[in-house]
């Protein structure tokens, strides 16, 4: 679309230009902003009155699917910031996502009334036939889509000191544990190779891990700051991040190659929540 195309600046070390998608303080609400991969052009997408939690992107990047903290679900066009509700018939939706593919949307739902005993479900996009995907106690939360739409993490809290990382096969209904420990695994992004990047304070301190296809854990950031949310470029070779190294959490760049982190973000409030266009399937322009 003409709306992408200008924010496509130029393809340099193997990082592919598209935009990303995050949370800023606005007018009282944290709101849809977009950059380009550089930290370059920051602009506000939406001006409505309730704090938005998570945003990912439709396949044709022209739209974002926004969830807000009481569990409001719209689709946002970028070119105008107009808001549609998407009409899931339920309430309490969290941590709602759009799949690559743009066919279904996964969130986490208690159907109990108790914070802490939600499920992952999956919708279709228009809102129609959802599906509880677990039935495990306590809490299933931040579900994440494969890059091929096959596949959904998530993060299991089985009431003691832990969130694990877990795989769903959606074809067979079979999930697999990734990570287990007596430790906090949050924040899941998966990459179009299958490597999963996650924030864990398995060194002590919340940093940016990643499992590659393997198993083998890595080690990205190393920061006293909180490092969490990360988001991967189409390449798979960047991560944005959102760290408190700073003082308020702001979004950074880290290669995966090279170099130190860089700051992308200084939002007095902080930036959260970013998401790379054509990082998880996404048509590329």
């Amino acid at each position: 679309t003409i709306f992408l195309m200008a924010h496509i600046v130029s393809v340099k070390a193997g990082e592919l230009q598209t935009p990303i998608a995050y949370l800023a303080y606005a007018e009282g609400y944290w709101q849809v902003w977009l950059m380009d991969a550089d930290g370059d052009s920051q602009r506000q997408v939406t001006q409505s009155p309730y704090d938005k939690s998570r945003v990912s992107w439709y396949p044709n990047g022209e739209f974002l699917l926004v969830n807000g903290n009481q569990g409001e679900l719209n689709r946002v066009e970028l070119s105008s910031g107009d808001e549609t509700p998407v009409p899931v018939p339920l309430e309490g939706m969290n941590d709602a996502v759009m799949s690559p593919d743009g066919e279904h949307i996964a969130f986490s739902l208690s159907t109990s009334g108790s914070i802490d005993d939600n499920n992952i479900w999956l919708v279709d996009s228009d809102g129609k036939n959802q599906q509880k995907m677990t039935n495990i106690k306590c809490l299933q939360h931040k579900p994440v889509c494969s890059t091929d739409s096959n596949s959904l993490y998530f993060l299991s809290g089985m009431g003691g000191q832990a969130h694990d990382i877990w795989q769903l096969t959606l074809a067979t209904m079979e999930a697999e544990q990734l990570t287990t420990s007596s430790l906090y695994h949050f924040d899941v992004a998966v990459s179009r190779d299958g490597q999963v990047a996650f924030s864990s304070n398995r060194s002590g301190n919340y940093e940016i891990w990643i499992r590659s296809i393997e198993g083998k854990l890595h080690q990205i950031t190393n920061n006293p700051g909180m490092d969490g949310k990360p988001a991967w470029s189409p390449d798979g070779t960047v991560l944005i991040f959102e760290s408190s190294r700073e003082g308020a959490p702001n979004l950074w760049k880290a290669s995966l190659l090279d170099a130190e982190p860089e700051q992308l973000t200084e939002y007095e409030r902080g930036a959260r929540a970013p998401v790379w266009y054509g990082a998880y399937g996404a048509e590329k322009p």
